[in-house]
């Protein structure tokens, strides 16, 4: 199965209809995860998935709703047989944050551990990886590449594109992380097949939450509807695939208007587990089917 999966959608802000920031990528029975917010394995599951199913878990920054569920995606996973250490791919920081969260649990963990007498200990074994500027992962499927993005002061914070060759085919994913208005995000989307943009609604503001400074401040380190549609202009992506909306209620028709005054193409504002299934083994990528379920 070949496809795309938007796991989570929302933001630290909690909804019932948009979990927190999660992708999923699918390619010939690998399968690669992007951040671990929020809900991510109930997500996995209604996708008939289980936490012991990722191969490989990204994380783009070290922001709570973007990291929250990661501690839960690795203990449920060994729960469901993980035999197999569990892997991450982050920037500097996630080591020090991961063991800390295993540090807090680690009293519960040899408590179960003793009592429950499971079959196998390889699941708990963990690999982690902090990217560095000549980071790459490749392997026959695909490659991965993370760039920098600017969501200062989060640093470092990246995006990740991602290759897909089969025969003669080429194609690319980016996937934007948490950033402004980013000329080195345009450079690494240029041309690309998808790109999948995170989005800060900034034409509504509830008043109770956040304060004129607030989103002014918080408007800084993301991106407007104005800038997402320059990026996609400007990177010439084929297909704009929207999430991590904040706030993640918003009036869709606005959002959708503005940003096509500055982009042509293909508008997708995502949902929980919007998919975008590739169709085709021998020609990944020449044709996209938008699945509409779960709407």
């Amino acid at each position: 199965m070949n496809r795309l999966v938007l796991l989570g959608t929302g933001c630290p802000a909690p909804s019932h209809k948009r979990f927190g920031p999660s992708t999923l990528i699918e390619i010939n029975g690998e399968r690669y995860l992007f951040d671990t917010g929020s809900g991510v394995t109930q997500r996995l599951n209604e996708l008939g998935l289980k936490s012991s199913d990722i191969d490989l878990v990204f994380i783009t920054h070290i922001h709570s709703d973007h990291i929250v569920d990661l501690y839960q995606l690795y203990i449920s996973g060994w729960h469901q047989g993980r035999n197999k250490p569990f892997k991450i791919i982050g920037p500097v920081g996630i080591k020090h944050f991961f063991t800390k969260q295993l540090e807090s649990y680690f009293d519960e963990l040899k408590l179960r551990k003793e009592y429950e007498m499971r079959p196998n200990e390889v699941g708990l074994d963990y690999e982690i990886i902090e990217i560095d500027d000549d980071f790459k992962f490749a392997n026959k499927n695909l490659s991965i590449k993370p760039f920098y993005v600017d969501h200062a002061p989060v640093n470092p914070a990246y995006g990740f594109k991602i290759n897909l060759k089969k025969n003669k085919t080429e194609k690319s994913i980016v996937i934007s992380g948490d950033t402004k208005k980013s000329e080195n995000l345009i450079k690494e989307a240029l041309n690309s097949d998808i790109l999948v943009h995170e989005l800060f609604v900034d034409l509504e503001m509830d008043e109770k939450r956040m304060t004129l400074e607030t989103v002014k401040n918080v408007s800084k380190y993301h991106t407007t509807p104005k800038d997402v549609g320059d990026i996609a202009s400007q990177s010439n992506t084929k297909n704009l695939v929207l999430t991590h909306f904040v706030p993640p209620n918003f009036d869709e028709e606005k959002v959708l208007s503005e940003i096509k005054q500055y982009y042509e193409g293909n508008i997708y504002i995502g949902y929980d587990l919007f998919t975008i299934e590739i169709w085709g083994y021998d020609n990944i990528f020449d044709e996209f089917f938008i699945k509409e379920n779960n709407k």
